[in-house]
């Protein structure tokens, strides 16, 4: 008995993990696969694993103990063997412990899912039966919000996938009150298009029938109107005052040579002896990156708003300086470089859209790495080999200074360029988001207009070489980009 007893007690103390084999995540159309285990009837699943399909970046801050993990603006923090973590500036309970196994970041997937589900753009949810985790956009109807400054007032655009009955209503405190029927709002998304200069306050109710989006304006609002517009389906809320002024000006800068946004240089990536990355099956970079540059431009002539300069149209070797020579030459508005992205481990996944600012994460110092790579083969060919060349090169204070102003000048519009260029590849694209990011890459460091640097997806991924290399991506791809760049000309032109 005594020994009935005593294993009895040993049991409910140390707890055995059980294998639970894998856990499916169905992530925009694909199935991937992640590790997972059971304790306590609780299924923990490989967070680590997780991340490596959502993107972001896990920190381990001391080893054994305290993990970080930042996905866009949002982080949380977590601290092993403990159920608590802070997420921004708040402490919250996940009921059961975060856990380190074979080096992996382990977390209980039902209990955390919903904190996740309040930070990533998709819905999330967890199926405890079918043992999977779905990751989808298309779970929400009412994707974005957008509020400009137009001439005459502002302009509130609520973006449905479907066209949706609708009541806007202004409250008492100049709240804009837009109920939304059968909506459902991404929260996360909406949320993050607060502007301070414009408004006080955002608001988003989710009930089960509707959803409700309120946004409380700086100035009293007297006359509005609203109507449902098409293509993309969405709301437009116009406020017309006469007097209706915002206390901080943005500051707007002046872009290109002119007062118009008419030049478009699309640079296609590598090219001639420079492959780029290689697929699994052979597929080249160089060869996507045309593609899909050649289908942009075509999309933009046919629209004929746009000249469209291309730094090459066939497979030929051109420099990275004379790519920067092109666009400045041509008295570039916008300079879009076009890529694919690769990674030695075969399962990461996912487009990304860069500008031109200090790399923030791994992440992104390894993408700009690969890329200006071709910078280094360059000047070394054009120079005697001289181990003490670079830092030489990045030492000459009169060179590093015009890095920075080269670098700062157009920082805001590129950064917001390429929010826009993201905003249009969440709605169309199938392949997993891994967002705006910021890197130093030498193509733009020398173009003296807003630029940004798109990676189509990953070519060292099975799934995502068969999709980029397929025709009809390129197209969603292309129109995703003139989506973006029609936006662009809205904002920033000068009427």
């Amino acid at each position: 008995m005594r020994k009935m007893i005593f294993a009895l007690l040993l049991t409910a103390l140390f707890v055995v993990p059980v294998l639970a084999g894998k856990v499916n995540v169905a992530i925009s159309g694909d199935d991937e696969e992640i590790q997972s285990y059971k304790k306590n009837r609780v299924t923990y699943i490989s967070f680590s694993e997780l991340v490596e399909i959502l993107g972001g970046l896990i920190d381990w801050e001391e080893v054994g103990h305290k993990v970080s993990y930042k996905i866009d603006t949002s982080v949380f923090h977590f601290l092993l063997e403990s159920a608590y973590f802070k997420l921004g500036d708040s402490i919250f309970n996940m009921t059961y412990p975060a856990e380190l196994r074979e080096g992996q970041l382990y977390l209980p997937v039902k209990t955390f899912a919903p904190f996740l589900d309040r930070v990533i753009s998709d819905k999330v949810t967890w199926d405890q039966n079918k043992r999977l985790i779905r990751i989808s956009s298309d779970y929400f109807n009412v994707a974005d919000l957008t509020v400009v400054k137009k001439a005459n007032g502002l302009l509130i655009e609520v973006f449905l996938t479907a066209s949706l009955a609708y009541d806007v209503f202004v409250t008492e405190g100049n709240w804009v009150n837009i109920s939304i029927r059968g909506g459902r709002i991404n929260r996360t998304r909406v949320l993050s298009r607060l502007d301070r200069k414009l408004m006080y306050n955002l608001k988003v109710h989710q009930l089960a029938e509707s959803g409700q989006v309120s946004l409380r304006m700086r100035h009293k609002i007297t006359n509005w109107h609203h109507k449902l517009a098409d293509n993309p389906p969405r709301i437009q809320i116009s406020i017309a005052d006469s007097d209706f002024e915002i206390e901080e000006k943005p500051r707007i800068t002046p872009i290109g040579p002119d007062a118009k946004i008419d030049v478009i240089v699309i640079d296609p990536g590598h090219g001639g002896q420079d492959y780029g990355a290689i697929g699994k099956k052979g597929t080249r970079e160089k060869d996507i990156c045309l593609a899909i540059a050649k289908e942009l431009a075509k999309i933009i002539r046919k629209d004929k708003q746009f000249k469209v300069v291309m730094t090459r149209d066939r497979d030929k070797t051109i420099t990275l300086q004379e790519r920067a020579r092109i666009a400045n030459e041509s008295a570039a508005d916008l300079f879009i470089s076009i890529h694919a992205n690769a990674s030695l481990k075969d399962h990461v996944r996912g487009w990304n859209v860069f500008f031109l600012a200090p790399a923030k994460n791994d992440s992104a110092r390894a993408v700009a790495q690969f890329e200006n790579s071709v910078f280094l083969r360059e000047h070394a060919s054009i120079n005697e080999p001289d181990e003490n060349m670079f830092s030489e090169y990045y030492n000459n204070q009169i060179l590093s200074i015009l890095n920075e102003m080269i670098m700062t000048e157009f920082q805001e519009e590129s950064q917001d360029f390429a929010l826009m260029i993201d905003r249009e590849f969440r709605r169309k694209l199938n392949i997993p988001a891994r967002g705006v990011d910021q890197a130093g890459f030498y193509v733009l460091n020398s173009v003296y207009t807003p630029s940004v640097l798109v990676e189509a997806g990953f070519i060292t991924n099975r799934k995502e070489e068969k999709i980029i290399a397929s025709k009809s991506y390129r197209k969603k791809i292309a129109k995703a980009i003139y989506g973006a760049i029609k936006r662009f000309k809205d904002k920033y032109e000068s009427h």
